[in-house]
């Protein structure tokens, strides 16, 4: 006996259920796979939605720490060069372009190189 699941005006799946004998699901046997396809249908609709959230969730986190980057790397280039946010902005952009890359990849090179810089000013014996 296969029931759809349904959620809202969305069939969000089916639920199956066997038995080794034939004929074995009457009415009966339909109107308590009905009871139990609505909890069910929203059970698989909820996460549905959990994963969605979760996969959000990810992708809001990982564009934030990408943007931190970013933001770090244009603050070194305004420092080292005296430029605007601006023009950081677009220098990493045309080198993301050219070298096909992301500009975060861009960034975090450039952050990566100022704190390597920084660490041999203040540490030479590490050189």
């Amino acid at each position: 006996m296969s029931l759809p699941l349904i959620a809202g005006d969305a069939v969000v799946g089916a639920m199956n259920v066997y038995a080794h004998a034939p004929d074995s699901f009457d009415e009966r046997s339909e109107e308590l796979g009905e009871l139990f396809a609505v909890p069910a249908a929203i059970a698989v609709q909820n996460a549905q939605i959990l994963a969605q959230t979760r996969r959000l969730a990810q992708t809001l986190q990982a564009a934030l720490t990408s943007q931190a980057v970013i933001d770090q790397a244009v603050g070194v280039m305004r420092g080292r060069s005296g430029i605007s946010a601006e023009e950081a902005l677009e220098r990493l952009r045309q080198h993301s372009q050219r070298e096909h890359i992301k500009v975060s990849v861009v960034a975090a090179g450039i952050v990566q190189e100022a704190i390597r810089r920084a660490r041999a000013r203040r540490r030479p014996d590490l050189n």
